[in-house]
């Protein structure tokens, strides 16, 4: 009996202890708003959206296709590379204002990729609002680090999404320094 009593008071403490919260910081109140994130959706500027998307390299892995590695050029074109294509595929980039529901303009950041019939990227203009964007991108970096602007093939299959550019980057180094 007693080892019965035992064994059950064992069980009821280590179930107690695996719903107990080992960290006392972290939180466990519901979820707030985060006014500085929505601030910077809601405030994203043309020229604001404009400078964040030229010349730089991003990282992608959102939406219902595969991770993307981007170079948008200052002069609107863009370059998408796929998780699991060999092809680089050669787009274009633009940023605009539309009103949205209530008459006020949103800044949006727009892609196409004509003749890219791949999962997540749109042979015709799609469209995002400029904050939300730029929110929503894994990682951006300035330049072209990857040296793929103006290239129509990758230089190796992306298998899984990258954890991060400087993965890639020190994979891309690795071949074209092997090539020179």
């Amino acid at each position: 009996m007693f080892r019965s009593h035992l064994f059950a008071t064992l069980v009821i403490s280590a179930a107690l202890a695996a719903c107990s919260n080992p960290d006392p910081a972290a939180p466990v109140g519901p979820a707030v708003p985060m006014p500085q994130i929505q601030g910077a959706i809601d405030n994203s500027t043309p020229d604001a959206a404009q400078r964040a998307m030229s010349n730089k390299t991003w990282l992608w892995t959102r939406g219902g296709g595969p991770a993307q590695i981007h170079y948008s050029s200052a002069d609107g074109k863009d370059y998408a590379w796929v998780v699991g294509q060999s092809r680089i595929f050669a787009g274009e980039w633009q940023v605009n204002t539309v009103p949205d529901a209530s008459g006020r303009m949103v800044t949006q950041v727009c892609l196409r990729h004509p003749g890219s019939y791949v999962q997540g990227l749109s042979p015709t203009w799609s469209c995002r609002p400029g904050g939300t964007f730029f929110y929503e991108m894994a990682e951006r970096e300035s330049g072209n680090p990857l040296s793929f602007a103006g290239r129509t093939q990758a230089l190796f299959v992306l298998q899984s999404t990258p954890a991060n550019l400087a993965e890639v980057e020190g994979r891309v180094t690795s071949i074209i320094g092997l090539r020179e």
